[in-house]
């Protein structure tokens, strides 16, 4: 990758929130999970995570994302996993920016 391809790549990144990491622990993922059930019922219908990700149904998205969490529960410090979490963690950043607490 060329050095002018990498300095604007890092511009496009700066400010936004880096969540992602290839591993969290089982009370990380409980906590978020603990979370959003408290909070289902204030979800917005929709979201724009970023100006390339919009979430169409987000209640819906964190279901899933919940149940599959929920269901691979011994598994979900695994890498596997990893990026449903950190899709969850962006969510919940927006929220917290949007003044769900």
């Amino acid at each position: 990758m060329a050095e002018e391809d990498i300095s604007q790549q890092g511009a496009a990144t700066e400010g936004k929130p880096a969540v992602y990491k290839p591993e969290y622990s089982k009370e990380e993922v409980k906590s978020l999970l603990a979370w959003f059930a408290e909070r289902m019922d204030r979800l917005p219908a929709t979201m724009q995570l970023d100006p390339a990700t919009r979430t169409a149904d987000l209640p819906r998205t964190v279901r899933a994302f919940s149940a599959l969490l929920k269901a691979q529960a011994d598994g979900v410090t695994s890498v596997t996993f990893s990026g449903y979490v950190a899709h969850l963690e962006l969510i919940r950043q927006r929220l917290k920016e949007q003044g769900v607490e």
